[in-house]
């Protein structure tokens, strides 16, 4: 009994999520989609009734022609309006979907937009959020089902009293004959649902390689080494797997569903039966055989229906339960502290230790070093030394499973990450490319100041991005990128890296952090780049991650990590008396230009 209050509580919460979820997403035409339900449940049992009672006049015409016409008139009038709603109802539809969509996907956005760094690193998170966007619309029917049953509900009531009023063993006989599609629909929608998490793999799978020639970046690759074919035969074998699979099983749904659907229709031809010996023994008129037959019909549908629905409702409440749960997902992360941060602050690792999620190798490992006000870091290490790991603990993308990290001597958890987050002025090395006018590119880490014409020209200068943009008719609002501009400005890998540093320079930061900024960069940009960001960070915090270890000699403080932990520290002439690791790098490196 527990698990049975359980369940339909569950449901009934579920129930109210999407109703209520639907009535905010378009109040107007969720009200004017009631009215049409309830207006669809009550005139087609008026019209068959005015059918009858037409159909039985016209047997003795002309004492009941006023009557006759009176019904007839009435009767078209409803067919009239029975189309007219149907109509009004497609129209009601398209609008009401296009709020719902656009409220849900709003909803969808500004979860994502919250949720934590960690959460998108995980393919079952991935699978996540793909099921759970295309179970979006599941809220939009949840609320609709619930009116669908209660319009069946009464619709077989009323059936049903008026059939057995006729003959009490058809009414019984046809819901009897309904008990198999009942159960068959039931295992059928548990199989559906089972089949589709079987699948989600393989559907993201053949979706990844169909995408794969939408992408410019592995067309290009797909064209040079000429693996176009590799992708194709992928894609085909994911294809016929998953079409030999789901052919199998409509082939057995199609042979048991024809077999119900014999025992279903048995009903009316039963019916049908008994009401034309009534009619040859005058028991009942024509009108009264065409009546029963309709309702019986009208019966069977409802209750096919009805079930359907109930099936329906179960399903939703499955996929539902996993919508809930993406909802109400909370980060953890961006469920920040109150203290706002100084814009150069002191940023203490204290014994860290940290791995990626489903991974057990630790990155960083019992790691600690001490960045001090208006210090210039160089941090060198190997590929995979945990680099780019640190400069995401900082900004607080994660969290350490170990060890704190300090800033001004305080838990960085105690901090508003938001606010933590905009002391930095940041170029990755992974930048980004954006399909957007490049003053807006330039100023998304400043959004508010992105018609300050002066302040674009002072970071692009310093930047180089004038030097590209000097003959652009349109300049700062050319858009950059090819996904929807035709008439759009295309940038080289050095190009997008030097509009990422203007974007880096634009905040106007105390605190600069700068990953490989030069990686895509010839050798004179390169220079330049490295000679302004030493004069413009005097007086201010720099954080550098370079492989070409001439571009930090100049750093206050160089951190050699290795192995997930600071080895080295001190500057450039420290660690090279030290002869350690930091000396063989650079004269590994600098050997090379000898």
């Amino acid at each position: 009994m527990s698990y049975i209050r359980e369940f339909f509580g569950g449901m009934m919460k579920n129930v109210r999520f999407g109703i209520k979820s639907c009535f905010y997403a378009s109040k107007r035409y969720f009200l004017l989609k009631c009215l049409v339900l309830l207006s669809t449940t009550i005139i087609p049992l008026t019209t068959i009734w005015l059918w009858r009672e037409i159909l039985n006049g016209l047997i003795d015409v002309e004492n009941n022609r006023h009557v006759v016409l009176i019904y007839l008139a009435v009767y078209l009038i409803l067919k009239l309006l029975i189309d007219l709603l149907a109509r009004f109802d497609a129209y009601i539809n398209g609008r009401y979907n296009d709020e719902l969509t656009f409220y849900i996907e709003s909803v969808m956005m500004e979860k994502c937009s919250r949720m934590d760094l960690s959460f998108f690193d995980s393919a079952s998170m991935g699978d996540k959020v793909r099921h759970t966007r295309s179970n979006f619309n599941i809220m939009n029917r949840m609320a609709w089902l619930i009116f669908d049953i209660i319009s069946a509900v009464i619709n077989i009531i009323v059936t049903f009293i008026i059939v057995t009023s006729y003959n009490l063993w058809i009414g019984i006989t046809t819901i009897v004959l309904l008990i198999p599609f009942m159960v068959y629909n039931k295992k059928r929608t548990e199989r559906r649902l089972k089949m589709e998490k079987e699948q989600i793999c393989d559907n993201r799978k053949k979706e990844y390689y169909n995408g794969a020639f939408l992408n410019n970046n592995i067309q290009f690759e797909i064209k040079l080494n000429y693996i176009g074919n590799y992708f194709i035969r992928q894609y085909k074998e994911v294809w016929s797997k998953l079409y030999r699979i789901n052919k199998r099983e409509e082939i057995k749904h199609n042979i048991i569903n024809t077999f119900i659907l014999i025992i279903n229709v048995s009903s009316e031809l039963l019916v049908l039966v008994v009401s034309i010996f009534d009619v040859i023994n005058k028991k009942i008129g024509i009108g009264d055989l065409q009546y029963n037959i309709s309702m019986v019909s009208r019966l069977r549908g409802q209750a096919s229906n009805l079930m359907h629905f109930i099936n329906e409702l179960l399903e939703n409440n499955t996929r539902l339960i996993e919508l809930q749960e993406f909802i109400n997902i909370n980060p953890e992360i961006e469920k920040s502290g109150k203290l706002i941060p100084s814009a150069n602050p002191e940023i203490v690792f204290c014994n860290v230790s940290f791995h990626y999620l489903n991974s057990e190798k630790y990155v960083l490992k019992d790691c600690s070093f001490i960045i001090k006000p208006h210090e210039k870091i160089g941090l060198i290490g190997l590929n995979g030394s945990g680099k780019s790991t640190i400069i995401k603990l900082m900004f607080r993308f994660y969290d350490p499973q170990e060890g704190i990290i300090k800033v001004d001597g305080v838990d960085l958890r105690e901090y508003d990450v938001y606010a933590l987050r905009k002391i930095f002025g940041v170029l990755f090395q992974d930048y980004v490319t954006y399909c957007l006018p490049l003053r807006e590119i330039i100023a998304l880490s400043d959004f508010d100041e992105r018609f300050n014409e002066d302040k674009l020209k002072k970071v692009c200068g310093i930047s180089g991005v004038l030097d590209i943009i000097n003959d652009w008719e349109q300049g700062f609002d050319s858009v950059l990128g090819r996904y929807y501009a035709d008439n759009s400005k295309d940038l080289s890998g050095g190009q997008w890296q030097l509009v990422g540093l203007a974007r880096a320079y634009f905040r106007d930061s105390e605190y600069m952090i700068l990953d490989e900024p030069s990686a895509s960069l010839d050798p004179i940009s390169e220079d330049r780049i490295f000679k302004q960001l030493y004069r413009l960070s005097e007086g201010k915090s720099s954080v550098t991650i370079s492989h070409r270890l001439s571009n930090t000699t100049l750093a206050d403080k160089i951190l050699v990590i290795d192995d997930g932990h600071i080895v080295e520290q001190g500057s450039h002439f420290e660690l090279l008396k030290q002869n350690g690791k930091y000396a063989h790098l650079f004269n590994l490196q600098a050997s090379k230009y000898v």
